[in-house]
C-alpha cells in the first residue's frame, strides 16, 4: 500500500510534473549558455559587452525578460498554494466543527459512531464525529490509551515484534475517526500510521494533535520517522 493518503496522490503527481518541467527549462537553458558561449585556446572571444579595464562595466539587461522571469514563478507558487490548500486543510482541520465536527456525545441518543465518508475524486475524509485517544512516545516505543472508549472502538494489547521485543499494539475501528493526542516523554519523535499514510511530529513538553480516519481494515505498522 502506498505511504501516501489519496488527498495528496495526485498533489504529488502535480507537484512532480511541475518540477520536471521548471527543472527542465532551468537546467536546459544553463547547458545551453555553458556549451554555446564558451571561448577556445588560441581564439580571441569577442568582446560583446565592451569591457575595458578599470571601467565599470555597462548595464546589458532585458526588460521583459526579468519581468517574465518574476511573474511566471510568481504565477506557479499561487497555483500550487492554491491547490495544496484543501488537502492541507483536510488533514489539519480544527478539532471545533471542522471536517470531522465534534467529538462523539456517547449520550445522546442519535449517536451512530462517526460513519467517516472517503470522497474517491478529492482523498478528503470526513465524519460525523470523532473519538480522542491518548499516545505517549518513548524511546523505542509508543504507550496508547483509550481512555474511556469502548473495546470495540478501541483496544490495546501487546504484540513480540523482532529485535523490538514485546510492544504495545492498538486496534482501531473501521469507518471512525480518531483524534490522537500525542506527547513525548523524552526526544523528537514523528509517529508514522504506514497504511493511513499520517505523520506528525511529537515534541517533549508539548501537545500535538493527529487526525487517524480509518477507512479501511488491516495491520500497520506504526514508524517514527
Amino acid at each position: 500500500m502506498s505511504v501516501t493518503t489519496l488527498v495528496f496522490d495526485r498533489l504529488w503527481d502535480e507537484y512532480m510534473l511541475w518540477s520536471i518541467l521548471v527543472g527542465a527549462v532551468a537546467f536546459g537553458w544553463l547547458y545551453h549558455h555553458s556549451f554555446w558561449f564558451r571561448s577556445y585556446d588560441g581564439e580571441d572571444p569577442p568582446n560583446v559587452d565592451r569591457l575595458k579595464v578599470g571601467v565599470f562595466p555597462m548595464h546589458n539587461d532585458d526588460l521583459r525578460l526579468e519581468v517574465t522571469w518574476t511573474i511566471l514563478p510568481f504565477l506557479l507558487i499561487v497555483y500550487l498554494t492554491y491547490i495544496s490548500w484543501a488537502p492541507l486543510d483536510a488533514v489539519w482541520t480544527t478539532a471545533d466543527g471542522g471536517g470531522h465536527n465534534y467529538e462523539c456525545d456517547y449520550d445522546n441518543p442519535s449517536y451512530d459512531g462517526s460513519n467517516n465518508q472517503l470522497d474517491m475524486d478529492t482523498g478528503i475524509v470526513t465524519s460525523d464525529c470523532y473519538h480522542i485517544i491518548e499516545i505517549t512516545a518513548q524511546q523505542w516505543f509508543w504507550t496508547f490509551d483509550c481512555l474511556d472508549l469502548e473495546a470495540d472502538l478501541c483496544d490495546i494489547g501487546m504484540d513480540s515484534v523482532e529485535v523490538y521485543g514485546s510492544v504495545p499494539v492498538v486496534s482501531l475501528k473501521e469507518g471512525e475517526t480518531y483524534l490522537a493526542v500525542m506527547e513525548s516523554e523524552d526526544v523528537t519523535h514523528a509517529p508514522w500510521f504506514l497504511n493511513l499514510g499520517m505523520k506528525e511530529d511529537v515534541l517533549q513538553g508539548q501537545v500535538t494533535d493527529l487526525w487517524l480516519p480509518v477507512t479501511e481494515s488491516g495491520d500497520s505498522m506504526i514508524l517514527c520517522a
